[in-house]
């Protein structure tokens, strides 16, 4: 696994995960330039948290070969990978995506390309809800992050995530 900033560097990789902030103009510029630059047979993946894989797909000369891969934040901790399946997604990118991410230690998901894939689809609305308490007064920051730990069996409570994740990511 090597990391690189510069885009020619992906002409002879096997497995290209782009990791460009979250705007589907720049993801798509970037998949255009992969399509371009990476070899016929290279799995180009996108690691978007929510955009949609088959709109940057359809950017790159070969969408089939297009896949997300939705490493959930950080990386070094985390478990799971969301692996989305675009609208023109290969089964066999998909199954070489699954493929990657247990070989790198994770437990991977095949999911639809739907807004927000399962783990954000789900997770965006707890944290709201949970900032609509505390807005409300029901309960404190630290009781309503207690309530979801010890009542929900919560590794650490939608706030505490929420801080963890980033107001401005959420």
């Amino acid at each position: 696994v090597r990391g690189s900033l510069r885009i020619e560097d992906a002409r002879d990789a096997e497995v290209v995960v782009e990791a460009v902030f979250e705007n589907l103009g720049v993801k798509r510029a970037t998949f255009a330039e992969l399509g371009r630059v990476a070899s016929s047979g290279a799995l180009l993946a996108t690691n978007t948290s929510s955009l949609s894989v088959s709109a940057i797909a359809e950017a790159a000369a070969h969408p089939e070969r297009v896949v997300g891969m939705h490493f959930m934040n950080p990386p070094t901790v985390m478990r799971l990978v969301e692996v989305v399946k675009g609208k023109a997604s290969s089964e066999e990118s998909v199954a070489r995506a699954a493929a990657l991410a247990r070989s790198v230690g994770k437990t991977p998901v095949i999911v639809a390309d739907r807004p927000g894939f399962v783990v954000n689809r789900l997770l965006i609305p707890l944290i709201n809800e949970a900032a609509r308490v505390l807005e409300e007064g029901v309960a404190s920051a630290e009781s309503i992050d207690t309530a979801m730990k010890l009542g929900a069996n919560f590794p650490m409570g939608p706030l505490h995530l929420a801080d963890l994740i980033g107001i401005d990511v959420v």
